[in-house]
């Protein structure tokens, strides 16, 4: 796993991830590939921090996450949004998903409740 913000990431770094998505959301539909059409590497919000897992083949899993606040009561509390989340379909079912506690660190860090 690689930690990345968004601002350090290189077009041919979102050109791959793109097709990371695309690949991995296409089997669930064509309407959920859409949004990573070209080198677009994000649907919806753009994440400010990517967990980023690659091997021999390429991007294996990403996660991504976007701080943001919200209202409860009178308070406007931080929280941290996790998405944008994958496993390349060859990998799925062997438990890569468990390694994402990489990121729980970087919640701390950023003082963002989990």
């Amino acid at each position: 796993w690689t930690l990345r913000w968004e601002s350090e990431l290189q077009l041919d770094e979102h050109v791959e991830l793109a097709s990371f998505f695309r690949n991995t959301y296409g089997p669930t539909g064509a309407f959920n590939a859409k949004p990573f059409e070209g080198s677009r590497s994000w649907a919806g919000a753009r994440p400010e921090l990517r967990a980023i897992a690659h091997d021999s083949n390429g991007v294996a899993a990403h996660m991504g996450l976007l701080r943001r606040f919200i209202k409860v009561g009178e308070v406007d509390l931080l929280v941290a949004e996790l998405g944008l989340y994958g496993v390349r379909p060859d990998l799925e079912g062997l438990g890569i998903s468990h390694s994402l506690r990489v990121m729980y660190p970087v919640l701390q860090q950023l003082r963002v409740p989990f």
